[in-house]
């Protein structure tokens, strides 16, 4: 089902949601092996849930960025510099969602580690190690590229209310799963 002028189909209703709370699970579990010393085999366990997450992520965001472009969007509400500064912001997260799970799997991959996910199989390797590369990667991935998607949700999260609270139009009534558009 494509979108209406005025909701979001649910396809992309569902993959946005799906998409937040991967990136809020694969966040906490690198955030929770942290608890455990680098010999606990707990610590591991959370990074491959970590590593199956991301991966699941952009799986998710391709999913997702396919759909949106063959099935449309609803109207963008807003004046002067709100939609563009909407579509920035979207397009810059689109960029960020499919864009760690890249930078984490390129830095395993140069760093030589193996990387399972689901504790089926382990994907394989595809590049020679390279430890200044994925040492540059892993700052991509671990520090600016999570940073900017921290902004970005400020600013997306922030948008919506903006728009529910003040504004008051449907720009979140159409995103949220059980929300009626006026």
């Amino acid at each position: 089902m494509a979108s209406t002028p005025h909701s979001w189909s649910p396809v992309l209703k569902t993959l946005h949601w799906t998409i937040a709370f991967f990136i809020l699970f694969a966040w906490g579990s690198v955030e929770l092996h942290e608890f455990y010393e680098r010999d606990d085999p707990m610590r591991g366990w959370w990074m491959v849930l970590h590593f199956s997450l991301g991966f699941t992520v952009l799986f998710l965001g391709l999913a997702r960025l396919y759909w949106r472009a063959t099935h449309g969007r609803p109207t963008l509400y807003g004046s002067g510099l709100q939609k563009p500064i909407s579509l920035l912001v979207q397009s810059l997260m689109y960029i960020i969602i499919i864009g760690m799970p890249l930078t984490g799997l390129m830095m395993r991959q140069f760093a030589g580690r193996e990387t399972k996910l689901f504790w089926l199989f382990d994907l394989p390797s595809l590049v020679a190690k390279n430890e200044a590369l994925a040492k540059q990667l892993a700052f991509l991935h671990k520090e600016f590229l999570w940073n900017a998607l921290l902004v970005l949700l400020v600013l997306h999260i922030g948008g919506a209310l903006w728009h529910h609270l003040f504004i008051k139009d449907n720009t979140l009534r159409q995103m949220l799963p059980f929300g009626k558009v006026k």
